[in-house]
């Protein structure tokens, strides 16, 4: 037992001692849709454009492998068309993925593919609507309107994505599937699914 306690820390010493350490930014667009199911009936609105940016770091174990979590902002959310009225549901999330990454290729030419978990904040959740040229901006955890969707804070889920990284810069395309249900109305789930198209530079 204690010999293979020894052989576990010294392959965790010898990993850190040949471990990478690169920090990075990323920024770029979002299409994302809600999904709602209501007494067991699912329905989903049209897909909406957001941004995400922030910044990450890289932990290579090796040239392939790597665990690389992010912090980013993340605009997503739905849109809805009724009749001559235009609505979006609009979530601004602060989120923490974590993702285990594989790499492949040249030194200055690799292709990757990412999957892992994330944790999610929502900093923010309004509605807007625009009806006849008059519109108008609803903050859903404003008091007055925090009991008509019962939005929760807390997000997770999980993601993949894969891409290229040419020398410095990266460019990828991915997507997160929420686990969590962000409403707390009875008999609800509210879940967000997110594409997302990014360009990141390593320093």
């Amino acid at each position: 037992m204690k010999k293979s306690f020894l052989l576990i820390l010294s392959v965790a010493f010898t990993l850190g001692l040949n471990a990478q350490i690169r920090y990075g930014v990323k920024a770029g667009g979002t299409l994302s849709n809600v999904f709602i199911t209501e007494d067991g009936i699912s329905e989903s609105g049209n897909m909406k454009i957001g941004v995400q940016a922030g910044g990450l770091l890289e932990y290579s174990f090796s040239e392939s492998f790597a665990l690389q979590p992010e912090l980013l902002y993340v605009l997503n959310g739905t849109s809805e068309k009724d009749g001559g009225a235009n609505y979006t549901l609009s979530f601004h999330n602060i989120q923490l993925p974590i993702n285990l990454k594989l790499k492949f290729g040249a030194e200055n030419l690799k292709f990757y593919a990412t999957a892992g978990p994330y944790l999610g904040f929502l900093a923010g959740a309004t509605t807007s609507s625009s009806v006849g040229g008059i519109r108008g901006t609803v903050n859903l955890f404003a008091e007055e309107f925090r009991d008509f969707l019962k939005i929760r804070r807390l997000d997770f889920g999980i993601g993949a994505g894969f891409g290229v990284e040419v020398s410095k810069i990266s460019v990828g395309v991915g997507y997160q599937f929420g686990l969590a249900n962000l409403t707390s109305v009875d008999n609800t789930s509210l879940k967000v699914g997110t594409f997302n198209l990014s360009v990141g530079y390593f320093f």
